[in-house]
C-alpha cells in the first residue's frame, strides 16, 4: 500500500491548548495595555507576563512546525520507492545544484573583481587625462573644458584657494575635501608656479564613466570601525543608483580604497580610518569584453560556445541514460518490496498459505523465497503451538485450582491472628499450608513442601491436601496421620520424590502446643520474655522416603503473646547475586526483633529481608511464610465455645 497504516485518533494536544492560552494571554495583555495607556498608566508586572507569553507561543509554534514537517515527511516518503527516489535526488541530482551554486558564486566573485579592476582603471585613466590637461594648460595656456573640473593656478588669484602642501608638491591621486572625494592632479612648474586640476567624484563623474562603458557607480565616504566600515551614503546619489543600476544583466560589486591612499585636502595627511566606498553596477557585456576582447575574437568565441554546448548536451544525454537506469532499479525494488509487504499483511491476517513466488535474481528475491519458507514453517508449527497453548491453559487452570486449595481465612478463634504468604517459582508450586478448626478449644495448622517443581509436585500437593483434610476430619491422631500420609506418598510417587510436612495442634484451653514434624523446617516460637526465637525441634525423615516412618511429637506451653512462625526452605535458601544463601543466622537475628509485632508485620519483615538479600536474582524454590499470634487466650476460648454449635451443625 502507498499510505502508512491508520493510527488511532487522539484528542486535542495539551501543547495546542497551552498555545491557545498563550495567544489569548497576549491579546488580553495587549488590549489591557491600550486601556491603561488612555489613563496614563503602565502595565508594570504585566509586561513580564506578556514577554513570557510571547516566548511560550513562539516556542510552541516552532515545535508545531517541526511536528507538522515530520508528519508530512512520513506521509510523502512512506513507501520504499519514494525513499529511493529521494535518495537518488539527494545523491545524484543535488550535487549538480550545489556545484552550480558554487560555480555561480565563483563566477560572480570573478566578475565582481573584474568590475572593481575596471572601475579603478577608469579612475586611473581619468587621472592620466587630468595630467595631460594640466601640462597642456601650463605650457600652452589653453583652459580645459570639462564639466565640473576645478582649475587652480598660483600665477593668478585662484592659487590663493589652494592649501599650502599642494602649492609645493607634485601629486596625482585621491584627496578628500570634507566628505567629498576628489581626483587631484598637482604639478610644479619652476619654483614659483603650481597648477592643480581637481575633479570631484560625484554624479557628473559617474555619468562620464557610464558614458564610456555603461558602468553605473555611486561613491561615498566611510569610517573603518572594529566591526566593519561605517558608511553614510548620499541619499540622492544612491537613490539614483538604485533606480538605474539594478537589472538582470548586470553584476553588482563594490570598491574601497586602501589604507593611506587618500590624502586630506587641508594638510595632505592621511587618515588610516577613512575609506572611499563605491557601489558598482557593471553590464555583463562589458565583462565579456574585459576578459575575451572585442569583436576580433567574436568568431573564436562563437566556436568555443558551440563546443561547450555540444559537450553539455553529451553529458546531459549520459546523465539521462543513468537516470533511466536508476528509475528501472527503483521500480524493480519497489515492486519487490510491495510484494513482500502484501505477504506480511497476509500473514498478519493469519493467511499462511500466501506465497510471494519471486525468482532468486537478487537479494530481494532471496528474501522473498525465505519469506515463503518461513510461512511454510509457521503453518507447520501452528498445530504444535495450538497444542502447547492447550497444555498451558490446563496448567493455568491447575494453578488456579491450587491457589483455591489454600485457605483464604485464618483460624476462627478470637484472640488468634493469622497471616500467610505463598510464592511459587513456576505456575504450579510444591509448597502447601492449611488451617483446621478442630473443636471449641483446639486448632491445627499444617505446612509442607513437595520436592521438585511443576505439575507433578502440584498433583502430589493436592493429593496430600485432600488426604490430610480427610484424616483430620476423621479425628486421626498425629502418629496415625503421618503414617498414612507417608504410605500414600511412598506408593504414589517415584522413589526420588518426597514431601516434608509439619503439623501442629494448639489447645487454647489447656494452653499447649503439640508439634509433629516430618523433615520440615522447625517452626520458631517468639516470646516476649525471650531475646531469641525458640526452635520447636522434632526430627524425622520426610514423607515418602521409606515405607515406614517414625515421628516424634514435641510439646510446648502456650502463653499470652506467643507468635509461631512457619517457613519453607525457599526462605532460608534464598541466594543473593553471588550465590550466598540467606541462612538461619540472618533469619533468627531478624525474628529476634519481631516479638511484639503482628503476624502481617512479621511476614512482611521476612519477605522484605529476603527481597533485599536476593536483589535481582530470581527465586530458586517456592517461598511460603505462615505466622500465628495468640493474644487474650481466655477470649479465644470463649469465642471457640460460641463456635461449637456451628461446628456441630456442620458435622
Amino acid at each position: 500500500m502507498d499510505v502508512p497504516p491508520d493510527t488511532k485518533r487522539r484528542g486535542i494536544s495539551p501543547a495546542f491548548l497551552v498555545w491557545l492560552c498563550g495567544v489569548a494571554a497576549i491579546i488580553i495583555l495587549h488590549y489591557a495595555g491600550v486601556v491603561l495607556d488612555r489613563f496614563h498608566r503602565t502595565l508594570g508586572p504585566f509586561a513580564l507576563l506578556s514577554f513570557f507569553a510571547w516566548l511560550l507561543v513562539i516556542s510552541l509554534t516552532i515545535y508545531g512546525f517541526a511536528i507538522a514537517a515530520r508528519w508530512i515527511l512520513r506521509k510523502l516518503f512512506w513507501t520504499v520507492g519514494r525513499r529511493l527516489f529521494l535518495s537518488y535526488v539527494m545523491i545524484g541530482v543535488l550535487p549538480f545544484f550545489l556545484f552550480a551554486i558554487l560555480l555561480i558564486a565563483i563566477l560572480y566573485v570573478i566578475a565582481g573583481v573584474a568590475s572593481q579592476a575596471s572601475y579603478r582603471q577608469e579612475r586611473q585613466n581619468m587621472l592620466g587625462y587630468l595630467e595631460s590637461l594640466n601640462a597642456d594648460y601650463a605650457i600652452q595656456g589653453r583652459r580645459p573644458r570639462m564639466e565640473g573640473l576645478e582649475l587652480y593656478d598660483t600665477a593668478n588669484a585662484s592659487g590663493a584657494k589652494l592649501p599650502a602642501w599642494l602649492r609645493m608638491k607634485t601629486y596625482s591621486g585621491l584627496v578628500l575635501r570634507g566628505r567629498q572625494p576628489l581626483l587631484v592632479s598637482a604639478r610644479q612648474y619652476g619654483r614659483a608656479r603650481a597648477v592643480v586640476l581637481v575633479l570631484p567624484i560625484d554624479e557628473r563623474f559617474a555619468k562620464q564613466v557610464e558614458e564610456r562603458g555603461g558602468m553605473i557607480s555611486a561613491t561615498t565616504v566611510g569610517e573603518r570601525e572594529r566591526d566593519g566600515v561605517n558608511i553614510q551614503p548620499a541619499d540622492a546619489h544612491f537613490k539614483d543608483f538604485g533606480e538605474r543600476g539594478f537589472a538582470w544583466n548586470r553584476i553588482y560589486f563594490f570598491e574601497t580604497t586602501e589604507e593611506g591612499t587618500v590624502l586630506n585636502w587641508k594638510d595632505g595627511a592621511t587618515n588610516p580610518k577613512t575609506r572611499i566606498f563605491t557601489l558598482i553596477s557593471n553590464p555583463v557585456r562589458r565583462l565579456s569584453e574585459y576578459y575575451f576582447g572585442g569583436a576580433t575574437n567574436s568568431q573564436l568565441m562563437h566556436v568555443i560556445f558551440w563546443v561547450i554546448i555540444g559537450l553539455a548536451a553529451t553529458l546531459m544525454a549520459a546523465y539521462f541514460i543513468a537516470t533511466a537506469f536508476a528509475a528501472v532499479l527503483i521500480f524493480s525494488i519497489s515492486r519487490a518490496v510491495n510484494r513482500i509487504e502484501k505477504g506480511t499483511r497476509a500473514v498478519e491476517r493469519g493467511d499462511f498459505s500466501y506465497r510471494i513466488r519471486m525468482k532468486r535474481n537478487n537479494q530481494l528475491g532471496a528474501m522473498a523465497i525465505s519469506f515463503d519458507r518461513m510461512t511454510e514453517s509457521i503453518a507447520s508449527l501452528l498445530a504444535s503451538v495450538t497444542e502447547k497453548e492447550r497444555l498451558q491453559s490446563e496448567i493455568e487452570i491447575a494453578a488456579t485450582i491450587q491457589r483455591n486449595l489454600l485457605p483464604r481465612e485464618g483460624p476462627q478463634f478470637g484472640g488468634v491472628s493469622f497471616s500467610a504468604h505463598f510464592e511459587p517459582t513456576t505456575s504450579i508450586g510444591g509448597d502447601y499450608y492449611d488451617v483446621f478448626n478442630l473443636d471449641k478449644s483446639r486448632l491445627a495448622v499444617a505446612i509442607g513442601d513437595v520436592s521438585g517443581h511443576g505439575l507433578s509436585t502440584g498433583l502430589v500437593m493436592a493429593m496430600v491436601k485432600a488426604a490430610i483434610t480427610t484424616l483430620v476430619e476423621e479425628g486421626a491422631d498425629e502418629t496415625s496421620l503421618f503414617q498414612r500420609l507417608n504410605q500414600l506418598v511412598y506408593r504414589s510417587t517415584e522413589r526420588r520424590a518426597f514431601m516434608t510436612l509439619a503439623f501442629t495442634i494448639f489447645d487454647l484451653e489447656r494452653r499447649t502446643i503439640r508439634h509433629t514434624n516430618a523433615g520440615h523446617l522447625y517452626p520458631y516460637l517468639l516470646r516476649r520474655d525471650s531475646n531469641q526465637p525458640i526452635s520447636i525441634e522434632s526430627p524425622s525423615l520426610p514423607l515418602g522416603v521409606r515405607a515406614e516412618l517414625r515421628t516424634h511429637t514435641a510439646e510446648e506451653q502456650l502463653r499470652e503473646g506467643d507468635t509461631i512462625v512457619y517457613l519453607s526452605d525457599g526462605i532460608v535458601e534464598a541466594q543473593d547475586e553471588d550465590g550466598e544463601p540467606f541462612g538461619f543466622d540472618q533469619l533468627e537475628t531478624l525474628l529476634a526483633r519481631q516479638q511484639d509485632r503482628s503476624p502481617s508485620a512479621v511476614r512482611d519483615a521476612i519477605l522484605a529481608a529476603i527481597a533485599r538479600h536476593s536483589g535481582t536474582r530470581p527465586a530458586d524454590d517456592d517461598r511460603t511464610v505462615m505466622v500465628l499470634r495468640f493474644d487474650s487466650l481466655l477470649t479465644a476460648t470463649a469465642s471457640a465455645a460460641a463456635l461449637e454449635p456451628a461446628l456441630a451443625t456442620s458435622d
